[in-house]
């Protein structure tokens, strides 16, 4: 495996110290060290933005605050090695089409399989069985 690709729920769990951030919190040391390569699709990227700005603010609704509390926390992710990389749309919408995960997560494992790396995601997508042949970390299964 050349690297590792994170979903929207890894990501998450990490920045929110939800369970399983400390697997995360070990898969991104590698990546913040320069000693494996990490990514995040755009898609993920943006739920991962849309999430923070939703948890930041004092409502459902989005501040001026929370989305600048969520730039940043996608520009320190960035600025540490993650590579916010697109995936190839038509390998995206194969692996929607034949599987049960949602677009964001068929981004993630389309992205994985380009990039020859291991997903570390949630329970839903290391539960589900996928149409390409990845490695994919459960996060929740190491704390």
């Amino acid at each position: 495996m050349s690297g590792v690709v994170f979903d929207t729920e890894a990501i998450i769990a990490y920045l929110y110290r939800e369970p399983g951030h400390h697997a995360v919190a070990d898969r991104l040391a590698g990546v913040f060290d320069g000693e494996t390569d990490g990514w995040l699709t755009e898609t993920n990227a943006s739920e991962v933005f849309y999430f923070v700005a939703r948890f930041e603010a004092d409502s459902e609704t989005p501040t001026t605050a929370s989305l600048r509390a969520a730039d940043r926390d996608i520009r320190t992710l960035s600025q540490k090695g993650i590579e916010i990389e697109q995936a190839d749309w038509r390998h995206v919408a194969e692996v929607k089409a034949d599987s049960d995960l949602s677009l964001a997560d068929a981004y993630a494992v389309a992205l994985a399989h380009d990039q020859d790396a291991t997903l570390v995601a949630g329970e839903t997508v290391a539960n589900a069985s996928l149409p390409v042949d990845i490695s994919v970390r459960p996060f929740s299964e190491h704390d």
